[in-house]
């Protein structure tokens, strides 16, 4: 299949569209899952899916295996509406790049249904050094999620191509199949997951940073101990 055409194509059902929030979520926890329902809700979307990464390529090996930390997205989003975990980043061998895995989705999903990537500031300030990033705008909506530690710092190339591509509001990505972008503000919950595994490496609690099922799969597996 050939990349869409980076012109807007409007969309009927806005019910039917799709946003996929990725990371490493090593362990995913309370902060990220509060996020989902948010940024769903502000989309629009019918479905948002949550997909771990397996290598990614401008961060460190994860300290869980990639099957543990899909088991554990199961395992948390088990039950709520709306959201979907995707393992295809983890049947990889090589490092997880974005714009491969839009291009799978465009195969699945058909070229007019609404796509749209979210990612936070601190992934947007590095774009520039992304595998083929201006491709990711003919293949999908991108929504910027703005993270507290990470202030906005993008490349100044990245910020002028973005700017001729931005809409007037959240919702606004559902109205596009691809190529729009928008920046999101949340209230996010100050749960890291660099300090969950600082905590359960030192023998600290973790209740109510992480369901309960999460918690108890660490617990199981041994995981985050070393």
């Amino acid at each position: 299949m050939s990349e869409m055409s980076t012109l807007v194509t409007e969309v009927a059902d806005a019910g039917s569209s799709v946003a996929i929030f990725g990371g490493t979520f090593d362990p995913i926890h309370n902060g990220h899952l509060r996020s989902a329902i948010e940024i769903k809700e502000a989309l629009g979307v019918g479905e948002l899916r949550l997909l771990p990464s397996h290598r990614p390529p401008l961060r460190g090996e994860p300290g869980a295996e990639s099957r543990q930390r899909l088991a554990m997205v199961d395992a948390a989003i088990d039950g709520v509406s709306g959201l979907k975990s995707d393992g295809r980043e983890l049947l990889r061998d090589g490092p997880s790049y974005t714009v491969d895995t839009l291009r799978d989705l465009r195969l699945e999903l058909g070229s007019l249904l609404s796509l749209t990537v979210v990612m936070g500031s601190d992934a947007f300030n590095q774009l520039h050094r992304w595998q083929d990033w201006q491709s990711l705008f003919s293949l999908a909506n991108v929504l910027l999620l703005h993270r507290a530690e990470h202030p906005l710092a993008a490349n100044a190339e990245v910020t002028e191509f973005v700017e001729a591509r931005r809409v007037v509001e959240a919702s606004g990505l559902t109205a596009k199949t691809a190529g729009g972008f928008y920046e999101l503000g949340l209230i996010q919950l100050p749960i890291s997951a660099t300090d969950i595994r600082q905590r359960l490496a030192s023998g600290r609690s973790i209740r109510y940073l992480v369901p309960d099922v999460v918690a108890d799969y660490i617990a199981e597996h041994g995981l985050y101990t070393q």
